[in-house]
């Protein structure tokens, strides 16, 4: 008769099997894809690598001290056994602030210098010699960014450029000219071969996606590899990610650029993520920007505390890429939508009643805009004064947010568009 596992083994077994298929898929991985030409691909897979490692590192200190004591199941692990600079697989590559993604490089040897730059810092670089072939690979991959060295003769640079900014395929691509001397480039970016580089980007890719709109994210982990792979999927996602090792780091980004949403690590190399979730609140330019906690910790009180002091929301590690940027969309939703709301009527203001009709129209569907306004309301409050005016305005808002509740429906909506403006969206009927 066969003796049933005990509690340890069954302990140890629920921690190891899972690591087990883990490591056993990214050696699959790493036998298919480990020597494919895209330099992305093969920096996912070097951090898969070096994750499951530390992982199995980490179980096997475990698994030889798991004992039952009473009614628990514990791991007694002594300090100087637990090293976990010793854990930690040193990372030779120094990834920049300038997050991970695509680039086409257009040119011969003069490129060169700037592809090690950017595939030291995780990217993944394709190079083509002509413009035409640019286009035509920017086209099939949607590259993050696209350079075009100034000695291009199939197609004159400058046009390459314009083609590439315009066309519907290519449009949302960073595009620059790459030139060692000064350059005029008509509007185009152009980076300057004999500066630093990494510099250059980061600016480039900052005013790109504030002219295009794309939300900045500040993702602050200790992790290399964290930062490679969940900045990667969150740009895949549709988002421009900014990345930091540590809080200085942080501060230091957060104070001179702007970022939409910061995803920020409890635990930091140099000090605590609260500690740097009070510096944001405190200072002017991050007081009001969405800070989400990242945390290993999933004890209640923790959360609490994060959220007491100025989180917009904490999630607890491992979470899928899938489930984070929800989150972000979430937040970022609703930051818009608190920034857009009269102070006055508490209604949304341009910012949300553009969406709504633009949804309306996208839905194909027919629908109704009213446009309100009050006779004479200028007259009235030159005359009876601004407090007087402001709770005409109030009212207002009241009586028309009372007869859409009670008169349209359900999916009706009423916006302030300010002053004695108002809309409300609502069926023909």
């Amino acid at each position: 008769m066969n003796k049933s596992p005990s509690a340890v083994e069954q302990f140890i077994h629920q921690l190891v099997s899972p690591l087990t298929a883990l490591q056993s898929a990214v050696d699959l991985l790493a036998h298919h894809y480990g020597q494919s030409d895209d330099q992305r691909l093969r920096n996912l897979i070097a951090s898969l690598q070096r994750s499951t490692a530390r992982l199995r590192q980490f179980s096997q200190l475990l698994t030889g001290r798991v004992q039952v004591e009473g009614d628990m199941i514990v791991a007694r692990v002594p300090l100087e056994t637990y090293q976990p600079a010793a854990l930690a697989q040193p990372m030779n590559t120094s990834f920049g602030s300038i997050g991970a993604g695509v680039a086409v490089l257009v040119g011969g040897v003069m490129l060169d210098t700037l592809a090690n730059v950017l595939v030291s810092a995780g990217w993944g670089v394709e190079r083509v010699a002509t413009c035409a072939a640019g286009l035509d690979t920017a086209r099939r991959r949607r590259p993050r960014l696209m350079v075009i060295a100034s000695e291009a003769l199939d197609i004159e640079p400058l046009m390459c450029g314009q083609i590439a900014r315009t066309d519907p395929e290519t449009r949302e691509v960073a595009v620059a000219i790459a030139s060692c001397q000064p350059l005029s480039a008509g509007g185009l970016p152009v980076l300057d071969l004999n500066q630093p580089l990494l510099e250059q980007i980061q600016r480039l890719l900052t005013a790109h996606h504030r002219e295009r709109e794309v939300p900045r994210i500040l993702l602050v982990d200790d992790e290399a590899d964290i930062r490679v792979i969940l900045g990667q999927q969150l740009t895949d996602t549709g988002f421009a990610v900014v990345t930091a090792p540590d809080g200085a780091t942080a501060l230091r980004l957060a104070a001179s650029q702007h970022f939409d949403l910061i995803v920020l690590d409890r635990l930091l190399p140099d000090g605590d993520g609260l500690q740097v979730l009070r510096i944001l609140r405190a200072q002017q330019g991050t007081r009001l920007t969405p800070v989400m906690l990242l945390s290993a910790v999933s004890a209640l009180d923790e959360k609490v505390r994060s959220l007491q002091l100025g989180a917009d929301d904490y999630v607890v590690k491992p979470c899928s890429a899938a489930e984070l940027a929800a989150r972000i969309r979430s937040i970022l939703r609703r930051s818009e939508r608190d920034s857009s709301v009269n102070p006055l009527s508490r209604l949304p203001g341009n910012v949300v009643i553009e969406q709504v009709v633009h949804e309306r129209l996208a839905g194909r569907q027919p629908f109704a805009v009213a446009y309100i306004d009050l006779d004479h309301f200028k007259g009235y409050n030159d005359h009876y004064g601004f407090f007087k005016g402001d709770a005409v305005i109030a009212y207002t808002a009241r009586l028309l947010a009372d007869i859409v509740h009670w008169e349209g429906e359900a999916d009706d909506f009423l916006g302030h568009l300010g002053g004695d403006d108002f809309v409300f969206v609502t069926t023909l009927e």
